[in-house]
C-alpha cells in the first residue's frame, strides 16, 4: 500500500494559523503520511493587516518556501480565491473521496471560528470529499476554554495576537492531522 499524502493549505498573516497548520502537520506525520504545507497566494494591498508588525514579518519570512484566519466569520479572501482557482479539479472529479479538514484562528472567542470552519467545509462537500473533524474523544476538545471544535481545529489568539496558540489548541490540531 502506498504512503498517504496530505497537503495542508494555509493562509496566515501573524503566524497563529500557521502554528495550527504546523501542529496538524505533526499529527499527519505521526501517522507516517507524507505532508506538504502550502500557502495561498496573496495579493496587495493587504488592508486588514499591519505589515510593519514583527510577527507579520516573521510569519511571512517563514512562508518563503486550508486553513484560514477568520475575517468577519468568513475565510480570508486569498483562501477563497484559491478555492475558486481549483474549479478545474471539481470538473475532473479529482477530489472525490479525498479527505478534507478545516482549521482557523480568530481574535476573540465569539469572532466566528465555527462559522469559518463550516464555510471551509462546504467546498469540500461540493468536491465530493469526505470530511474529518475532531471527535469528542480528544480530551483537549472537551476541556478547551478557547479554540477547537468538532468542525475542525481553531485557535483564539486575542485581537492583537498576544495570546498565541495554546497547548490545548495545538493538541487539537495534532489530533485533527492524525485523523
Amino acid at each position: 500500500m502506498s504512503q498517504s499524502r496530505v497537503t495542508i493549505v494555509v493562509d496566515s498573516r501573524y503566524g497563529s494559523t500557521l502554528s495550527l497548520a504546523k501542529a496538524i502537520a505533526e499529527g499527519v506525520a505521526s501517522e507516517h503520511a507524507e505532508v506538504r504545507l502550502r500557502r495561498v497566494a496573496l495579493s496587495e494591498p493587504e488592508f486588514s493587516v499591519d505589515t510593519e508588525r514583527a510577527d507579520f514579518i516573521a510569519a511571512q519570512t517563514e512562508y518563503r518556501s486550508l486553513g484560514s484566519p477568520t475575517r468577519y466569520g468568513l475565510m480570508s479572501t486569498p483562501l477563497r480565491a484559491f478555492i475558486d482557482e481549483i474549479a478545474p479539479l471539481w470538473r475532473q472529479g479529482a477530489l472525490i473521496g479525498k479527505v478534507g479538514a478545516a482549521f482557523t484562528s480568530t481574535g476573540g472567542m465569539h469572532s466566528g471560528n465555527e462559522m469559518t470552519l463550516l464555510s471551509l467545509l462546504l467546498p469540500f462537500m461540493q468536491h465530493g470529499m469526505l470530511l474529518a473533524g475532531v471527535p469528542h474523544s480528544v480530551p483537549e476538545l472537551v476541556h478547551t476554554r478557547s479554540g477547537g471544535s468538532p468542525y475542525g481545529a481553531s485557535a483564539v489568539t486575542g485581537f492583537d495576537g498576544s495570546l498565541g496558540v495554546d497547548a490545548g489548541e495545538l493538541a487539537i490540531g495534532r489530533a485533527l492531522g492524525a485523523r
